[in-house]
């Protein structure tokens, strides 16, 4: 089987949908939230590109590439009229962006061009993509797209959250949590959680440093090769390292997290 992803009429349908559906966001939007917007449209196109370089590695049948490749598109539905009608992107409270992407996706006619089971799988993983973890039960090609698009979304999260943090400017997730930018400071229950190779909640959160721990502990939720070795290849995880003090725990933790990243991508 081959993966050289000739444009599927199938994909050109939702690309389309989104990008029409975005812009009526975009258009209404005051003008300081639409940079964010026009950033939300140009986002899925990175998750795709991530996507087909897991698919082309991992080679599923074509239905579970198709499908993972539209869940990759329209994974952020929900986060449209999260920016201008609610001008936030925090999922705390009564709105989350995946369960309304899922929604949105489930009363529409786009999804139209699958067949039941992988229309039902690509509005599973929109639904999911953001949860800190996946449920238990799930269908397994529903698991399957879902942790494609999860491990890709985090790939780009990376790289933006980097670009912010080089610049000391906090952006995203470290606005969203009150968190202060300190060159030394961490919280103890962020080394713990970093130690214990455990993921580090957003109430954990309250320096810098630990959010570029949070951003570090992703690598112990991560699904396939291709995410471990893009993150070395980049020099992406080394940049997130580099932005870590060089005293106290920190060469401690930094060699553990290297060494864990080296040794998930078959490199140790």
């Amino acid at each position: 089987m081959r993966y050289n992803f000739p444009m599927d009429t199938r994909i050109t349908h939702c690309l389309r949908w989104l990008i029409d559906y975005a812009r009526t966001f975009e258009d209404r939007a005051p003008e300081e939230i639409r940079p964010r917007v026009r950033r939300k449209i140009k986002h899925p196109m990175r998750v795709l590109a991530h996507v087909r370089h897991i698919l082309a590695e991992e080679r599923p049948e074509p239905e579970l590439a198709l499908a993972a490749e539209i869940a990759a598109i329209l994974h952020d539905t929900g986060r449209f009229a999260q920016l201008v009608d609610r001008r936030t992107a925090d999922d705390g409270g009564e709105y989350d962006h995946g369960e309304e992407g899922a929604r949105i996706l489930g009363e529409s006619d786009v999804l139209d061009v699958l067949d039941g089971h992988w229309r039902a799988v690509v509005i599973e993983a929109v639904r999911l993509h953001n949860r800190a973890a996946l449920p238990d039960g799930m269908d397994p090609d529903a698991r399957t797209v879902t942790e494609m698009v999860r491990d890709a979304d985090k790939l780009d999260a990376v790289r933006n959250s980097i670009n912010g943090l080089l610049h000391k400017e906090l952006t995203g997730r470290a606005i969203k949590y009150g968190i202060t930018v300190h060159p030394t400071e961490v919280s103890p229950d962020t080394v713990r959680r970093t130690r214990e190779r455990q993921l580090i909640p957003y109430t954990s959160m309250r320096w810098s440093n630990d959010f570029v721990l949070f951003l570090c502990a992703w690598v112990h939720d991560l699904h396939f090769a291709y995410a471990y070795n893009r993150l070395i290849d980049t020099g992406h995880f080394e940049q997130l390292l580099v932005l870590l003090p060089d005293q106290g725990v920190f060469p401690e933790l930094k060699a553990q997290l290297r060494g864990d990243l080296h040794r998930l991508a078959g490199r140790s």
